[in-house]
């Protein structure tokens, strides 16, 4: 696909003028002057941008994921160590009606309607919604902007997903608009101050400024969400799940083939195959709710 560029002005202060950090896959990965808020300058046009999330991005080489569903049980893992880490704070109500925003294969739904959540998914990807549906899932082929509701929710998650989203401001005060009185905002997000940011540089996985147009930490977070009308009431480092695939495949993505090679003899000799670990992957979990 050939891309349409444009320069956007910076989403936390409105400036124009920035420093270069660097360049991936032809973009460029920029810093504020001003207030420090990383982004990507230019980027995918706006309207191609929420285009290229319509069809097949969960099968895409270029872009999105390759295998999403193949990793089924590690992403199940995440959403429900997710979901019990923001346990204290979600309200106890009955009924309990939860939005997960960009709910891709429904994953995530599904434990909340195990938990006996009344669960809502929005997603884009016009495949993944007709599946959601004929599997009997609640599901809106819409935008968090574009989304309208009679109901509002006790739980908001969006999990990998802020990053994505060109107008932030539109976003969390539309957050504010459909969350109950007492209900929470749970988001997980790249952190660019992370160690693992500092460490790999510009081969940090997180790096994807095809889609990946804001880079967050936990102060511009912050900011988005005080002028909005939310609080941060919890942050902490965040990581996923991984099994020897999974780090293979992270290990030769950064060039580290030696490396990769190594564990995954070690990992077959001492039968480990099937095993997965929690780790740090350099992302920012947030749990938010009304001033």
């Amino acid at each position: 696909m050939e891309f349409i560029l444009k320069n956007y002005s910076c989403s936390l202060c409105s400036n124009e003028e920035t420093k270069l950090l660097l360049t991936k896959q032809g973009f460029s990965i920029v810093k504020c002057s001003y207030c420090g808020f990383v982004y990507v300058n230019p980027r995918v046009e706006n309207m191609q941008l929420a285009s290229i999330y319509k069809h097949s991005y969960f099968k895409n080489m270029g872009y999105g994921y390759v295998g999403y569903e193949q990793e089924k049980r590690l992403r199940i893992k995440n959403f429900e160590r997710w979901l019990k880490d923001a346990g204290t704070y979600v309200p106890v109500t009955n009924p309990l009606f939860s939005l997960d925003v960009g709910c891709a294969a429904g994953y995530c739904m599904e434990l909340m309607n195990t938990k006996g959540w009344t669960a809502k998914g929005l997603e884009l990807d016009e495949e993944m919604c007709e599946y959601l549906q004929l599997s009997g899932y609640d599901i809106s082929k819409s935008s968090i902007e574009d989304f309208e509701s009679e109901n509002l929710y006790s739980v908001i998650t969006l999990f990998d997903v802020i990053e994505h989203i060109p107008d932030i401001d539109k976003v969390f005060s539309k957050l504010n608009d459909l969350l109950t009185k007492d209900g929470v905002i749970i988001m997980v997000t790249p952190d660019h101050n992370s160690f693992q940011r500092k460490l790999l540089g510009k081969r940090w996985f997180q790096y994807k400024p095809i889609e990946h147009i804001h880079y967050f930490d936990r102060n511009s977070l912050k900011a988005f969400a005080d002028r909005n009308g939310l609080q941060v009431i919890y942050q902490n480092n965040c990581g996923q799940y991984a099994d020897i695939q999974f780090l293979v495949n992270r290990l030769s993505y950064y060039h580290f083939n030696f490396l990769a090679k190594l564990l995954k003899t070690v990992f077959r000799i001492l039968k480990l195959k099937d095993k997965y670990v929690y780790t740090d992957t350099g992302s920012l979990f947030v749990v938010l709710k009304k001033k």
